[in-house]
Formats: C-alpha cells, sequence, structure tokens
C-alpha cells in the first residue's frame, strides 16, 4: 500500500496547496526520511490505513486520502521539529516554516474531502481539528525544556508522551471514526487510539535510544535535548568533579543539565560516549520502550477479543518490534523474543 499512499500525497499537494509552491513543497517531501523519499516509510498514514481497513475489512478511496491527511500532517509536525532543532539552514528556516503551514492546510484539506458524505465524517473531522492540540503541546515542551536547558525526567516523559504517543491517537482515532462502522463501541476507537498513543511512544523513545549518543553533533547528548535518556543521564550519570569526570575530561553536568564541550567541534569523545554507555541511562530508555510496546501488544489483543480484524496492525506492531530489536540491542532481542 505504500506506493499508493505516496501517489495520494502528492495528489493531496497538487490539490490543496498553492500552485506556486508545489515545486518546493515535492523537494521538501522527497529529503530523506520524508514522506516521497524512496526509503520514506510514511509510518503514521500506514497505521492510519490499516486502523480504517481493521475495522471496513478493506480500503477505499476515503481510506487512502485519510491516511495521506494523516501523513501530511506528520510531515508539518516534522518540519517544525527540525526547524526547532535547528536542523534547517538558518537563511532556510523562514522558508521551512512556511512550507510547514502549508502541508498542514493541506492535510485539513485532504481531511475534510476524505470525511465528505461519511456518516462518521462530521466526528471524524473534530477529533483531526482538535486532536493535534497534544501533538503542539509536545513540540512546545520540547523547545521549551531546551532553551531552559534541564528537565526532570517527569517532564522529559510528559514531553515524549504529547510529542509523539498524542500522534498515534490521533491518526488512529480520526481513522477508526471515519470507518464509521455500525454498532462500533465507542470503547473499541478509545483501544484503537491507545494502540496508536502507545506505539508511538514506543517509536520515540527508541529513536531517542539510538540518537542519545551517537558518534559526531548531532547526538542527542551532544546537543543537550531533553530526551528520557539525556535527562536520566544528567540526573543519574556522573557528577561534576566525580571520580568518573575528572578522569575522562567530559562536559561538566549542571543542574540538570548537559554541557558537552567536549570537543571544540561539538562531537563527544569516545570517553564520553563510554561514560554514558556504563551509566544506566540506556538501559532506562531502552526497559521503558519495551513497556510501552507491551501495552501495545495487550491493546491488539483486546481489539482482536472484540472481533476487530487485526491482521495488517498485527504485522505493523511486528515491524515495530524488529526495530526495537535491532536498536536497543540485547535488551531489545531479548524481551521482544
Amino acid at each position: 500500500m505504500l506506493p499508493y499512499l505516496r501517489a495520494q500525497v502528492a495528489d493531496a499537494v497538487v490539490a490543496h496547496a498553492e500552485p506556486a509552491i508545489h515545486a518546493e513543497l515535492v523537494r521538501l517531501l522527497s529529503r530523506p526520511g520524508y514522506a516521497l523519499h524512496p526509503e520514506g516509510r510514511c509510518r503514521a498514514g500506514l497505521f492510519a490505513l490499516e486502523v480504517y481497513g481493521s475495522l471496513r475489512g478493506a480500503y477505499d478511496r476515503s481510506a487512502l486520502q485519510a491516511a495521506a491527511a494523516v501523513e501530511l500532517q506528520m510531515q508539518s509536525a516534522y518540519v517544525f521539529d527540525q526547524v526547532s532543532d535547528g536542523e534547517s539552514d538558518e537563511r532556510d528556516r523562514a522558508e521551512d516554516l512556511a512550507l510547514a503551514i502549508a502541508l498542514l492546510m493541506a492535510s485539513i484539506a485532504t481531511a475534510a474531502e476524505a470525511s465528505s458524505g461519511l456518516p462518521g465524517g462530521a466526528a471524524a473531522m473534530r477529533h483531526f481539528c482538535a486532536s493535534t492540540g497534544g501533538a503542539c503541546a509536545g513540540q512546545y515542551l520540547d523547545a521549551m525544556l531546551e532553551r531552559r536547558g534541564g528537565a526532570t525526567l517527569e517532564e522529559a516523559h510528559r514531553m515524549t508522551r504529547l510529542k509523539s504517543g498524542s500522534l498515534g491517537a490521533f491518526a488512529a482515532g480520526f481513522a477508526a471514526r471515519l470507518a464509521g462502522v455500525p454498532g462500533v463501541e465507542a470503547e473499541v476507537s478509545t483501544l484503537f487510539e491507545s494502540l496508536g498513543f502507545n506505539l508511538f511512544t514506543c517509536a520515540q523513545l527508541v529513536d531517542d535510544h539510538r540518537d542519545g549518543c551517537i558518534p559526531g553533533a548531532a547526538s542527542d547528548l551532544a546537543r543537550s535535548k531533553a530526551t528520557l535518556p539525556v535527562v536520566f543521564f544528567s540526573l543519574h550519570g556522573p557528577r561534576p568533579g566525580g571520580d568518573e569526570v575528572s578522569r575522562y575530561g567530559t562536559g561538566a553536568l549542571r543542574d540538570g543539565s548537559v554541557d558537552s564541550d567536549a570537543r571544540g567541534d561539538g562531537t563527544l569523545s569516545t570517553a564520553v560516549h563510554d561514560v554514558y554507555e556504563s551509566s544506566g541511562a540506556p538501559l532506562y530508555s531502552a526497559v521503558l520502550a519495551l513497556a510501552y510496546l507491551g501495552r501495545a501488544r495487550a491493546d491488539l489483543q483486546r481489539l482482536a477479543e472484540r472481533g476487530c480484524s487485526i491482521g495488517p496492525l498485527g504485522r505493523y506492531l511486528e515491524g515495530v518490534e524488529a526495530e526495537a530489536a535491532r536498536t536497543l540491542g540485547a535488551v531489545g532481542a531479548g524481551v521482544v523474543a
């Protein structure tokens, strides 16, 4: 279904964005990691498609339009996140923000088109427009905590749940309402939203585990990001003046933040990496990610018990499990198995 979803995303841009910026939007969406790149996974759109299919038993035009709307919303959030993280060149930030807003508007128009004339259309559109507030709040907290310098584990956890978990609940809730199958209990829609919330929170924690202390200047530790593993390290890792700090010459840990000036180019030394790996931060994020994965498995089982066709969703979850096993190493492989 991925090629059809990509085609629908491209069609939505042409149909609902200003023609003057069509080429720029296509170039943006063709960047690595984005929807139109050959290796782009379109994780949110495919998830919405599978939720719709599990209720309807088939995919139709409304399903593809709904999935494209969800994916465009995700792409818009991705652009905002990259701009906030400083990953766009300074001269390109204003342009990227304008394109992010264009993607957001195209996603709303596509969602309205998908909802038109369907029994559950009005409820689906209310959910589409209102439930993105959680992700917006998470994006705000992400920027605020990074600017403030320092966070508690509770703050970092809340930010992660809002920023990523809310997007999963948004995608699942929209697709479930749009499917509008008569006799489907509200509890089933809630279960789909819980499944999305837990899967997307797990995926974010897996990403944070991977990016915590990777080589180069792009690691979350080097950039003092308020992700859960970095915050855990800042709070429970070696303290200023401690034996490990003085022995390895790492940057100081101040007020729950990380000063990663081990090198002038902003990269982390091998010694800092070793201290991070032995601090318990990677294990903490791995265990938490697997806890959310376990919750997602339980949600899927409850959906099966209520008569939902969960075959494709089960395969989707298996893909998340496989990625967790690869990224989390021995902990992930042992628990997933």
